[in-house]
């Protein structure tokens, strides 16, 4: 009998040390459901879809992008709704807006964009317009451009005009510059202030 019982002994303390190293790593495996996360399984909530460029601009935008197409053909330029992807650095506050995206043919395929954002009437384009005005004049929003970079921001309607410039990216400085002065003029300037 004592022979039995010391052949027990060693099989009961390997089933225990077995036990004491299974059971935490066995529970680590159970979810704890009383620690998860609140589950939202709407992709929208969760990945936003961002807008992409309208290819057939609503009534508020083709009015403003007439007025910026007329002002720049006075000046002897052409402008276009823009083949290739572009976005600039924008506030939260815009990176739903509807937009249409249109560039100035000044010979280099990455210059001369102009960007028009609509918004849902004139107050909440003011609104956007000095959020829009307060990124660009400091931190994060001066990061995504040229440090020679100026900045048009101006209202028309409930429409937003943004197009900036570079000195030293620009291939002929006095259209680059002609072009952005002119867009500059268009609607009601918003002032960015670096």
């Amino acid at each position: 009998m004592a022979a039995g019982v010391s052949r027990l002994r060693p099989r009961i303390g390997l089933a225990v040390m077995l036990a004491t190293l299974v059971a935490p790593a066995a529970a680590g495996c159970v979810p704890d459901n009383r620690a998860a996360p609140p589950r939202n399984d709407d992709p929208a909530v969760v990945n936003p879809v961002l807008p992409t460029p309208q290819r057939s601009p609503s009534a508020q935008i083709a009015a403003t992008a007439r007025l910026v197409e007329n002002a720049l053909v006075q000046k002897g330029l052409r402008v276009a709704q823009a083949i290739g992807p572009y976005r600039p650095s924008e506030p939260a506050g815009l990176t739903t807006a509807p937009r249409a995206i249109y560039q100035v043919d000044l010979g280099v395929a990455d210059t001369g964009y102009i960007v028009i954002y609509e918004l849902l009437d004139p107050t909440a384009a003011g609104e956007r317009g000095r959020e829009f005005a307060a990124y660009l004049g400091k931190g994060f929003g001066q990061t995504n451009f040229p440090l020679d970079a100026q900045f048009a921001l101006s209202q028309s309607g409930a429409t937003l005009i943004f197009t900036w410039w570079s000195p030293s990216r620009a291939p002929d400085d006095g259209q680059a510059r002609t072009a952005f002065d002119t867009v500059a003029t268009i609607g009601q300037p918003v002032p960015v202030t670096k």
